[in-house]
């Protein structure tokens, strides 16, 4: 009623056209009019013989908000003014409904420019609570996030003292879980009546909410609420529905930065995890490299010379370094007479823990070959010290051979090791069976048997390691005993070095292109 009383007084009083047309009016009709407001303010006219004028009230939406006295014809003059205010009333409502629409606009827009600078979930849900009061009447509200995998939703942000405390809204219960379910934004005025209300859980008495979607997607949902009675509009919610729209495409910028920058990290941490196994990789590379040419300068570098015998070995490890060791060492005999001990032995494992193995092995040996002259002795102190140095899983199988160049007598220990065999001049085969366990398996064993073998002229004595009867190929084939012994016959009376490459020559064309699983050695000593 205020308005149209104001809007009476504009018209009548301060809008020259109109002051103009009511005159232009009442004296086409011949008579002299006064327009009064309700409280006998004189707005317009002369004072008026009440005795010879009639009233007549201006309505509006059937109140009153002034008077025009007159003649009879002032009727048409009240008519007019009536329409007059009518059209300022609505002009206001226009302005005033502009006016509002503009303010919401620049609230949204700058709702819009706010989400841009934020890119963290919570954020964004605080944020939008924020404006979300400013547009909407609301003693309580919440912003909650779906959970894909259980169909939970859970707070993200809120305010007042009863939505902060909410639980047990899932995709299809509770008022907000039904929002998020079907996507379409409501307003429940009696939240009290609404039968999917979650019982004893609030005191709300009015909610409105609306789904937080991308697409046909939902995010979760944004309500807003009151403890005291509200009445919420559809213009309520359709503001809140804009406000709802940003916040998802915010919300899912945000969750997509977050996944950026966690694979950003992730690529870092990989990086720097690819970097140091390089340096790493590089360092061992290095160590494997050197320990490699160490382990190769434990070889004999020149195999002794021997007058009437030919002598040849070859190593080829499995891996940069190997387990196999072979040796070739003068050692007098008791009277005095020169003697040679040659060697191959295979330690247990492969790669640089066998090495390292293998180096006390060699160190061992060379250590005790002067002090003890017996073999069978040799061999079993070699054993303790390397129970007392190794692990328990680390033990040494050894062909030992000591040759009497002059007649080509042969004393042969086998600690554990496969049987090594004596290639005769006719292209027979004699064979050098185990006499004891390995070095180094146990702590203080039984004494180690010797065999005797002697070389003739032609023969040849040939020690190798496991790695040549057991190489296998692609259909795990081994190589065998029998093929050896095949390549040896077929050999007989050939060099060393001839033998050498014959048989490794055999392997590779029965191997084929199967990687080598174990060190491969070979020594063999020929007489004449």
């Amino acid at each position: 009623m205020t308005v149209s009383r104001s809007a009476f007084r504009q018209v009548v009083a301060r809008q020259p056209d109109a002051r103009a047309l009511v005159s232009a009016i009442a004296d086409a009709l011949g008579s002299p009019v006064a327009i009064e407001d309700l409280d006998g303010k004189l707005l317009h006219g002369g004072p008026i013989d009440a005795a010879h004028s009639l009233r007549y009230p201006v309505e509006l939406e059937q109140s009153p908000v002034g008077w025009v006295s007159g003649g009879e014809r002032a009727a048409s003059v009240a008519s007019l003014v009536e329409h007059l205010v009518a059209k300022e009333v609505e002009r206001k409502a226009l302005g005033a409904e502009v006016l509002h629409l503009y303010r919401e606009i620049n609230l949204i827009y700058s709702f819009s420019e706010k989400l841009a600078a934020l890119l963290d979930v919570d954020g964004v849900a605080t944020l939008t609570l924020q404006e979300a009061r400013h547009l909407i009447v609301a003693t309580d509200g919440v912003v909650m996030l779906l959970d894909e995998a259980t169909g939970a939703l859970a707070p993200a942000a809120s305010f007042g003292g009863e939505m902060p405390h909410l639980t047990g809204f899932r995709l299809g219960r509770g008022i907000v879980g039904k929002v998020a379910e079907s996507g379409i934004g409501e307003i429940v005025n009696d939240v009290d009546s609404d039968p999917r209300r979650i019982v004893d859980q609030t005191t709300i008495k009015a909610l409105i909410c609306a789904p937080l979607k991308v697409g046909e997607r939902v995010l979760g949902a944004l309500a807003l609420g009151s403890t005291m009675p509200m009445a919420y509009t559809a213009g309520e919610l359709k503001l809140l529905n804009t406000l709802a729209l940003q916040t998802a495409t915010a919300i899912e910028n945000a969750r997509l930065f977050e996944r950026t920058v966690e694979a950003a990290r992730e690529r870092e941490r990989l990086m720097a995890l690819h970097q140091a196994a390089e340096v790493a990789r590089a360092k061992l590379e290095s160590e494997l490299s050197l320990a490699a040419r160490i382990q190769a300068d434990l070889f004999p570098a020149v195999l002794p010379r021997l007058d009437g015998y030919r002598l040849a070995a070859r190593n080829r490890p499995a891996r940069r370094c190997g387990g196999d060791y072979y040796d070739a060492l003068p050692v007098a005999a008791d009277d005095g007479s020169p003697r040679l001990l040659l060697c191959v032995a295979d330690v247990a494992g492969k790669g640089l823990p066998a090495a390292l193995v293998m180096s006390n092995m060699q160190a061992t040996l060379r250590a005790l070959l002067e002090r003890i002259p017996s073999l069978s002795a040799l061999s079993g102190h070699a054993s303790e010290l390397l129970f007392a140095a190794t692990a328990p899983e680390k033990y040494v199988t050894a062909a030992l051979v000591v040759l009497n160049p002059a007649n080509g007598a042969c004393t042969f220990v086998g600690a554990g090791h496969l049987d090594n065999l004596v290639l005769r001049a006719d292209g027979s085969l004699a064979t050098l069976a185990s006499t004891g366990p390995p070095l180094g398996l146990l702590p203080l064993g039984q004494p180690y048997g010797e065999a005797r073998e002697t070389l003739g002229p032609g023969d040849t004595l040939v020690l190798f390691s496991d790695g040549i009867t057991d190489a296998q190929n692609a259909a795990s084939e081994e190589f065998g005993d029998v093929r050896l012994g095949q390549v040896l016959t077929a050999c007989a009376g050939n060099t060393p070095d001839a033998i050498i490459d014959r048989v490794f020559e055999a392997i590779d064309g029965f191997v084929g292109g199967a990687p080598q699983f174990d060190d491969m050695t070979i020594l063999v000593c020929r007489r004449g």
